[in-house]
């Protein structure tokens, strides 16, 4: 590879760890940590950074999922 190809990967990798920072860099990803489930409805404890909370949805005769929505918790340890 001659040198102007190997400035222009580099330039091409440094774009893309920049992009990679500024998009998902500080964003916590969302870790579900328990699941409890009936036979209509399902629910997803999460923790997302130092937040915390819980998706409840229905589950169909299929097993999809519906009307998934947050319901507002306080956990405390």
């Amino acid at each position: 590879m001659n040198s102007r190809g190997c400035a222009r990967t580099l330039s091409c990798a440094a774009l893309v760890a920049g992009l990679a920072a500024v998009l998902g860099g500080c964003a916590h990803p969302r870790v579900v940590t328990a699941i409890t489930s009936s036979r209509d409805q399902i629910k997803f404890l999460y923790v997302e950074g130092s937040d915390q909370g819980v998706i409840k949805c229905s589950v169909g005769a299929d097993g999809a999922l519906s009307q998934c929505r947050n319901i507002a918790v306080s956990l405390e340890e």
